[in-house]
């Protein structure tokens, strides 16, 4: 297939009929000229850009320079353990990136949703890029137009939101165009591709149909925001720490080097950001396996924080298997000339929503009836209309909407009476007044009142139930009448189901008013329901929103976290944040639970990579300011023991325990709280070793005060592991208990007989009075216990400003 750029006024042009269609030679010679609908998928990054951003980072930058530097002063091998580490950091962030862009690109392969067009005289499926020049294309509810066309039969409603941010639905006739990206709320047609590919007038329509809001991420914001806080403090504390060394010390250019080394490297929590893409990448993969495709690693985030989640009745709570159970009539009008009148009437609507294919079921399709003007159902009206060659329309829909307030108020009883069985109640109702320029009669009398039965889904009272018990509240959107959805969701066991309100009629004021008082929506139109979730989410709620039709569009772009089905409209999988591939809501507990997991153990195994930044720091400007130590005390090799036992293995298996927490307050907040504390306690073990060095006089060498220092530094980071640890269980019991005995038995091996030679990476020297430094060592640790709990108690006093990370989400809006 030839991609060369060429222009439809450049080519002979097609005028097939709807029956046929284009034939085989047409298709091909489309082809050879390149007039296809086909244009460059950008759905996720380049395998050059993934390589890119992980190797070519401010701190990579800081890690090479530090590892040229040691090249350049001759430093041994231990110095570059660290660089094991950075390549670690590159390759993981690498293959989960990798993988992480397969799983999008399967959903974008899962959410193109075949297109149905004419050719040879059959209709075929295809998918969107490979439609020609002037193939002869069906539309239908829910459509997104694939390409620039025009109408040659039918009549349809489109939305245009995606292109021109209006929600208000067009009229579209023979002869009109179609712009690709717009998607169809009412009808259905046959038209013909009138152009393709850079054509249309949304260039590269599949890459412009996945773009989507990306989730408000204070998980990302507050990673950019330590990116940005290290490197402002690293570069002059780095050349401070340089002048120190050769100007106000007696350190040549290889120890300033070395010591300024150990400063850089320790101030970087590349393992941190490590960790958190690995967590989330691994989080994206085994929601694969449970059928759920996510577009955006930070989508995770909003689920795990979500605490009130929408539903629709239809499809969610119920199966979506709508049957038809009584027929009423009324005004003297039998069953048969119903079931004729309601047969004619979906034999020329062509509708394929639930309730008109439960209708067709019961009452078939005809056209013994001969329409002259049709006005198709859309979520807006909540009715369909057709006006016969004998001068009388026939509408049917939601009673409130198909009748007057008087001629309603005749029959409310008899239809509350069916509603609260949780039927879904429609009219059939008559005029004598025609249809015209799309004007429907307010003169209809009803004829026959139908009730339509819809089961609750085994799974869906498990689902709530679930809900319920993990702190999220369940609230119920539907176009449905609010006494029927209200008694399904009792039946549902959702709570304060019977709070419930209708919105029809009301004021956006009004809407805004009523969303955080009801659980309960009815009659709501897709404006309504966007109104409602903005709402939700200006009382300081956290709002995912299900959804599978168009009318759910709007409300899916304004949640902050948007779920729909494989099997949903094209416009609503291509916005979402998330797709239930088995189509099956019920899975939805699967979904909120991994995000919980991971943000949860990325929040706390993440203060442990701070701890050791903020303790480097704080250590850093204390050595700079105090005159009588000349250089930084500790080399690269000192901090192994902690980053390897202390921070990176427990980090790591802490990241993947079971957690079902709601996640709640801020990530950065919530990891200052905890590293912060544990930061000061390494600050005061090393100073107080210090202390000890100056006023006891033992005599001990300075690589003995060294052994002593790394020694207390690393039983402080172990302190803090265990208080993060807290409360315990098997699993965590399991990772901090051989942690404590692999430290200890290393640490007093080395203070009692020296390393052996496998262990000699940590430089730990044997004690030469051994009594009094394990005296030291230990009344050190035993101080540190109770002072880990006065720092935690102060630190949780300090409140950081609220404005401190800038937000975005105003705008996103």
């Amino acid at each position: 297939m030839k991609k060369n750029e060429v222009y439809s006024t450049d080519l002979a042009r097609y005028s097939p009929s709807i029956q046929s269609g284009l034939t085989t030679e047409q298709v091909e010679e489309r082809k050879q000229q390149g007039a296809v609908n086909y244009t460059k998928k950008k759905y996720s990054k380049s395998y050059l850009s993934i390589f890119a951003g992980n190797v070519c980072t401010f701190f990579n930058l800081l890690g090479l320079i530090v590892c040229v530097a040691l090249i350049c002063i001759g430093a041994t091998l231990s110095r570059f353990f660290f660089v094991l580490i950075y390549i670690a950091n590159m390759g993981i962030g690498i293959i989960q990136e990798i993988r992480a862009k397969q799983t999008i690109d399967k959903l974008s392969l899962v959410a193109s949703k075949k297109i149905k067009v004419i050719r040879n005289g059959e209709t075929v499926e295809i998918l969107s890029d490979e439609i020609v020049l002037d193939d002869i294309i069906l539309l239908g509810l829910g459509s997104q137009i694939p390409t620039d066309c025009k109408i040659i039969e039918g009549s349809i409603e489109v939305n245009e939101a995606l292109l021109t941010g209006e929600s208000v639905p067009i009229k579209k006739t023979v002869g009109d165009d179609l712009f690709a990206g717009s998607f169809i709320t009412s009808g259905t047609c046959y038209v013909q591709a009138v152009k393709v590919g850079k054509e249309n007038y949304i260039e590269q329509l599949a890459s412009k149909a996945k773009k989507y809001k990306k989730p408000h991420s204070e998980l990302m914001n507050s990673l950019k925001w330590i990116i940005k806080a290290v490197a402002i403090i690293i570069v002059p504390i780095a050349i401070a720490f340089i002048i120190k060394s050769l100007f106000y010390t007696d350190a040549d250019w290889i120890n300033a080097i070395d010591g300024t080394a150990t400063v850089v490297i320790g101030m970087i929590p590349s393992g941190m950001f490590l960790l958190t893409s690995v967590a989330l990448a691994v989080g994206v993969i085994k929601l694969a396996k449970h059928k759920t495709l996510v577009q955006d690693l930070y989508s995770l985030e909003m689920l795990a924080r979500v605490d009130t989640i929408c539903f629709d009745k239809t499809g969610t709570i119920t199966d979506g298997q709508m049957t038809v159970s009584n027929i009423i009539p009324l005004n003297n009008f039998d069953n048969d000339t119903i079931s004729k009148i309601i047969s004619s009437m979906l034999g020329s609507l062509n509708d394929n929503n639930q309730t008109a294919l439960a209708l067709q079921a019961h009452f078939g399709n005809s056209i013994e009836l001969i329409a002259d003007t049709i006005v198709p159902f859309n979520s807006k009206r909540k009715l369909s209309a057709v006006t016969f060659n004998s001068g009388k329309t026939y509408s049917f829909g939601a009673p409130e909407f198909v009748l007057s307030k008087e001629e309603y108020k005749n029959i409310e009883e008899t239809i509350t009476n069916y509603s609260k069985q949780g039927l879904r109640v429609l009219i059939l109702a008559e005029s004598d007044t025609p249809v015209y320029d799309d004007i429907i009669p307010q003169d209809f009398k009803a004829i026959a009142i139908i009730c339509i039965s819809d089961n609750i889904r085994k799974e869906a009272i498990s689902t709530i139930e679930w809900f319920k018990q993990n702190d999220v509240a369940v609230k119920v959107i539907s176009g449905d009448n609010p006494i029927t959805v209200s008694e399904v969701s009792k039946r549902a066991g959702i709570i304060n189901a019977e709070k419930y309100i209708s919105l029809e009629g009301m004021s956006d004021e009004e809407v805004i008013s009523v969303a955080n008082e009801y659980t309960v929506f009815g009659r709501v139109s897709p404006e309504q329901k966007a109104l409602l979730v903005t709402a939700m989410k200006d009382a300081n709620h956290v709002v995912a929103m299900t959804g599978d039709g168009v009318n759910d569009l709007l409300a899916l772009k304004e949640s902050d976290c948007a779920i729909t089905v494989a099997s949903g409209s094209d416009a609503t999988r291509n916005i979402s944040h998330l797709v239930l591939t088995d189509n099956n809501f019920n899975s939805l507990p699967k979904v909120v639970y991994e995000g919980r997991r991971v943000i949860n153990n990325v929040q706390s195994s993440a203060s442990l990579f701070l701890m050791k930044t903020l303790f480097t720091m704080i250590f850093s400007i204390i050595v700079l300011c105090l005159p009588y130590m000349q250089a930084y005390p500790f080399k690269l090799s000192h901090m192994l023991l902690l980053e390897m036992f202390v921070i990176g293995l427990p980090s790591f298996f802490l990241s993947f325990q079971p957690n079902d927490d709601r996640v709640e307050g801020k990530f950065i907040s919530h990891v200052f709280a905890k590293s912060l504390p544990s930061a000061l306690l390494m600050v005061f073990s090393v100073v107080l070793v210090e202390i000890f060095k100056q006023t006891l006089g033992l005599g001990y060498s300075e690589e003995i005060y060294m052994t002593i220092s790394a020694s207390v530094l690393t039983f402080a980071g172990l302190i803090s592991l265990f208080y993060i640890c807290l409360p315990l269980n098997k699993f965590r019991s399991a990772l901090i208990f051989p942690v404590v005995i692999v430290i200890t038995l290393i640490i007093g091996y080395s203070l009692i007989f020296g390393l052996p030679k496998v262990l000699e990476l940590y430089q730990m020297l044997p004690l030469s009075d051994f009594w009094a430094g394990l005296v030291i060592l230990f009344g050190i640790v035993l101080i540190d216990i109770p002072l880990y709990y006065l720092l935690k108690k102060l630190c949780l006093k300090i409140k950081l400003p609220k404005n401190l990370i800038k937000s975005n989400k105003k705008e996103e809006r």
